[in-house]
């Protein structure tokens, strides 16, 4: 007797493109509006990032930046890096380990929907939270008139931003594929909060560390950004290398969670 995980690539196949991308769509905008109703995940990710960078990148760089207006655009960046890799580590890591463990995964597979659309919506309820982020910074940068960056590097900012939390996505789809739910927000702290401070987001580190930033795929968001933006006094790797590991990270990471989510769902 064919079951309805059987049918379910056949369903997908013949299904009209629109009605295929409008389930795409409508679950990730239950995905999203599912994590803005968590004030748990919200609230650290929509709201602390723009008063972080008042205070530290604005307020107490305030010397520094009146000496050289390149570190307000440096620093800027940097806490706008930081603010979109939250909602894609724990947006997506730590939401799919706890529901893989209850088997909402195998579930999702067996349902009669386009394939993929459930990580997929993961993927752009992230984005989208970087967008929104990325947006409440540009709007407390204008505000507080500490950076040089036009209208054209801003939107350039933005997009880069939105479509570079895409990296740290697959590196949540990993840990979420092969952690369980109460391990993954564990390993995740291990991987997001010394990633935010060895990667020279905010400030120059020590000569022996300076070595090890090519570790960290913040690095190289951040670099590209920079990059872009025409702030060369702070660039330190091209452009396009930058953007190559970006890719090989997301594609990695990504290729890695799939298989294991394949293989054991």
């Amino acid at each position: 007797m064919m079951n309805t995980a059987t049918i379910t690539p056949a369903v997908a196949l013949h299904m009209p493109f629109a009605r295929v991308l409008r389930a795409y769509l409508t679950d990730a905008k239950f995905e999203a509006l599912r994590m803005l109703r968590a004030p748990a995940f919200a609230i650290p990710f929509l709201l602390i990032p723009a008063p972080l960078y008042l205070l530290f990148g604005v307020v107490i760089a305030a010397d520094g930046i009146s000496k050289n207006p390149q570190v307000g655009n440096y620093l800027f960046i940097g806490f706008s890096v930081m603010a979109v890799m939250g909602p894609a580590l724990f947006g997506v890591g730590s939401t799919l380990a706890p529901e893989r463990d209850q088997g909402l995964t195998r579930l999702k597979r067996a349902q009669p929907q386009p394939a993929g659309s459930y990580l997929i919506a993961k993927l752009l309820m992230a984005m989208f939270f970087a967008l929104v982020v990325t947006g409440m910074m540009i709007i407390a940068a204008v505000l507080a008139g500490k950076i040089t960056l036009g209208a054209g590097d801003m939107a350039a900012l933005a997009a880069i931003l939105t479509v570079g939390a895409l990296p740290f996505c697959a590196i949540g789809l990993c840990i979420g594929a092969y952690f369980s739910g109460s391990a993954a927000p564990g390993i995740t702290n291990l991987i997001y909060m010394p990633m935010i401070y060895l990667s020279g987001l905010f400030f120059p580190l020590p000569g022996f560390l300076q070595k090890f930033v090519v570790i960290w795929p913040a690095f190289y968001l951040q670099q590209l950004v920079v990059a872009v933006t025409g702030n060369t006094q702070f660039q330190f790797f091209p452009l396009l290398s930058a953007l190559t590991v970006l890719v090989s990270v997301t594609v990695l990471f990504g290729g890695l969670a799939i298989r294991r989510l394949a293989r054991v769902g």
